[in-house]
């Protein structure tokens, strides 16, 4: 009887845990699938990197916003994360405008306020000042000092605890740390990690230092209001299940690098806690074990489950390090292990006449390849010249492909710089050779910067930053070129540098401007119509002109982003003189990337919508170089703009590609005539018939004909006999601003 009851007892314990797993891995997704139709709203810092920030391409990316996610994808959620300020983050929860906030650190006063899950990291909060800082080493340190720090950040009670602290509360952890480094202040509190990345960025690890040990650790995850249990529950819920399925582990190894895993930052976390639970369980186990031995069966095979599970997990660790360390596309090193290996020389060179080189290749117009040909084919000529360079270096060199098309090569153990300048002629010249992709027969050059050590730098940021001022230097002879880093380019690459770092932030800090040029109708001398042309007013150096910092933008894409806003700038000013009851044509200049780009149709109708201009006031000009590159997509594109009432112009016309051939199947309203045959037309008869020529032409098409450059009398009238229509020029006003433009407007007689 007893050993009867003793089989219930064990029966029903057995039940009772299988009830428990399957009620512990219920899928997330049948339990909240009602939530699959509602949006919920999560805020995040916009500039709070690693975690989650707007990069150069205005793109909303970090670690929270994978975690995030990655949640919603698990288990069906709808949601919208908006990028903001943290401190209207934190007030836009408190006034129930957003569901949550997709990362918070944990505190006393939080927690009386908000629900957090279950943290996704562990922060360090430290203290940053500037490097000859040797008085502060704790927070009893920062006694009546200035000390900066982000509002409504974890650390602002903290702030609020120092005797005579004087506070400068900061947008952003980022403005703390320029505070400190432009010795506004004497420190900044803040978090570890994103501190670190910010000096970085901003070349500012030899101003600012971290100093002492970290003043406090916190918790970290996402958080909502404290009335909100449901939406607390399905966050719980979907980052069980991320972390139950390894998405967790490799999100945070794909921002943070390091062998932490979910386990080990949950030991972190709760270490006594863990400590107490796993000591209990031991004893419930021993029992068990010492109750009924015939489990040791089971046990063994639990085993031998493991084992195989661990052979896996060995498998998938080998994964992500090659995920971490190499270049899926090319296979060889990436950034990170060239770095490291960088480092690792650095570390441990033993004498002084130890030399080695970093050569930094960049492909000249490779975009060209992959806007033609597609990237299936730009990938594989990636692959094929990854190939060809090994085969160029020793076995113990290092080449890497570090993104895009730019290549690192670490020549270690040379005699001389004219080693790395040979390996330098000997690639330029292998580049001859073609690559054979499919059916194509392609033909490529490079720009290379060498950097040589010690002469390049002694470390490897200042090694690796002048070889790619040799670079610029490469490209300023017209690519196809190598050049070895000097101190006589250190200034000039510097400055350039420096110049595209403040152009990024001229579009989002407002710098940029447009000044107008007014085109007259040559028939009654009133102005038709004004061109937009951007000016850029820079803080240090004035007003500077488009030659300045046109082709810098033109270089790392910037351009686009700029159109836009040009774009929708012109569109808006262009609807207000029309309000005001002046008929005005805006025209705007279209560069080849914008025009290219494949949200360039959908940018174009939003700055209609938004500034309610008229498509028929609005025309658009483009090279003959850009309409040519790529006819059919031109074609369409045209079309398009066709279809919407937008005008078309050809600027520059006879001066690019021929495009005869393809003018009267193209969507276009009007061609430019380029200044280059008009500014001498009284007196050179070569130019004088070549424009006379275009205008006929563009007559029969049926097109309007303009002519820039017009400087002078002589000129206008020679125009006027060729029954030109329209004139722009320094004759009846250089570009000017928007004021000036009202006056001429106003002043209705003939210009």
């Amino acid at each position: 009887m007893r050993s009867k009851t003793k089989k219930n007892i064990i029966v029903l314990l057995i039940v009772l845990t299988l009830i428990s797993i399957q009620s512990l891995f219920i899928d997330s997704k049948d339990v909240y699938s009602n939530n699959s139709s509602k949006i919920i709203r999560f805020a995040g810092d916009h500039n709070h990197p690693p975690y989650e920030y707007i990069d150069e391409n205005g793109n909303y990316k970090g670690y929270n916003v994978d975690i995030i996610n990655a949640i919603a994808n698990e288990i069906d959620l709808q949601i919208e994360i908006i990028p903001m300020e943290w401190n209207d983050a934190i007030l836009a929860l408190d006034r129930n405008e957003i569901d949550g906030i997709i990362g918070m650190s944990q505190n006393e006063e939080r927690l009386e306020k908000y629900k957090f899950t279950l943290p996704t990291v562990v922060n360090e909060q430290v203290i940053f000042a500037a490097k000859d800082t040797v008085h502060i080493n704790e927070l009893e340190d920062l006694e009546g000092l200035k000390v900066a720090y982000q509002k409504n950040d974890y650390n602002e009670s903290l702030i609020l605890e120092i005797p005579r602290v004087i506070g400068y509360p900061k947008n952003g952890q980022e403005e703390a740390l320029i505070a400190v480094g432009n010795k506004e202040v004497d420190a900044a509190l803040g978090n570890k990690i994103v501190g670190l990345y910010h000096l970085q960025r901003n070349r500012m690890t030899e101003l600012v230092k971290v100093v002492g040990e970290p003043i406090s650790t916190a918790k970290y995850g996402p958080a909502v209001r404290k009335d909100n249990e449901e939406l607390f529950q399905i966050l719980e819920r979907g980052l069980e299940t991320i972390k139950r399925n390894k998405v967790y582990d490799n999100i945070y190894k794909k921002w943070f690098g390091e062998d932490m895993s979910y386990i080990k930052m949950t030991y972190n976390a709760y270490k006594k806690q863990i400590i107490s639970v796993v000591t209990i369980i031991s004893l419930i186990f021993l029992f068990l074990y010492f109750y009924n031995k015939r489990l040791q069966k089971e046990v063994l095979k639990r085993t031998n489950e493991l084992e195989v599970a661990n052979e896996g997990l060995i498998k998938h660790q080998k994964e992500i390090y090659n995920l971490a360390y190499y270049d899926p596309v090319t296979s060889l090193p990436n950034r990170v292990y060239f770095i490291e290996e960088l480092n690792s020389i650095f570390e441990n060179l033993e004498k002084n006449d130890d030399l080695f080189a970093v050569l930094l290749l960049d492909l000249d117009r490779f975009k060209h390849i992959n806007d033609t040909l597609g990237h299936y084919v730009g990938d594989h000529v990636l692959k094929i010249l990854g190939m060809r360079l090994k085969k160029l270096v020793k076995e113990e060199d290092i080449v890497a492909r570090i993104g895009g098309d730019e290549y690192y090569i670490l020549l270690k153990g040379i005699q001389h710089s004219d080693d790395a300048i040979e390996l330098a002629r000997i690639i330029i010249e292998d580049f001859k050779k073609p690559y054979y992709v499919k059916d194509y027969e392609l033909y490529l050059t490079t720009s290379i910067g060498i950097a040589l050590y010690p002469e390049g730098g002694l470390d490897s940021q200042s090694i690796i930053k002048n070889a790619d001022l040799a670079l610029y230097k490469a490209k300023d002879f017209g690519g196809n070129a190598y050049y070895l880093y000097g101190k006589e380019i250190q200034s000039k690459g510097l400055e350039k540098m420096m110049l595209l770092n403040q152009l990024r932030q001229a579009v989002e800090n407002n710098q940029l401007v447009l000044h107008y040029q007014p085109q007259i109708d040559i028939l009654t001398g009133k102005i038709r119509g004004v061109e937009a042309l951007v000016r850029w007013n820079h803080p240090e150096q004035g007003l500077l002109y488009p030659d300045k910092f046109i082709f810098l933008a033109e270089e790392t894409g910037l351009i686009i982003q700029m159109g836009e806003w040009i774009l929708k700038e012109a569109a808006v000013q262009a609807k207000k003189w029309i309000d005001l009851g002046h008929d005005i044509i805006m025209s705007v200049n279209i560069s080849a990337r914008q025009f290219q780009d494949r949200r360039f149709i959908n940018e174009v109708i939003n700055a209609l919508n938004e500034s309610k201009l008229n498509p028929r006031n609005l025309t658009l000009e483009i090279t003959e170089t850009t309409a040519i590159s790529d006819i059919d997509y031109t074609l369409n594109i045209l079309n398009m703009l066709e279809n919407l009432g937008i005008a078309v112009a050809i600027d520059d016309f006879g001066t690019g590609y021929s495009s005869l051939n393809y003018l009267n199947e193209m969507s276009v309203s009007e061609l430019k005539i380029d200044r280059s045959f008009i500014w001498d037309i009284e007196k050179n008869d070569k130019n004088k018939m070549i424009s006379n020529t275009i205008i006929v032409l563009a007559k029969q098409l049926g097109l309007k004909v303009t002519a820039e450059g017009v400087e002078n009398i002589e000129q206008l009238e020679i125009l006027k006999e060729m029954k030109c229509d329209i004139a722009q020029g320094y004759h009846f006003s250089k570009p000017v601003s928007k004021e000036k433009i009202d006056e001429m407007i106003n002043e209705k007689s003939p210009i």
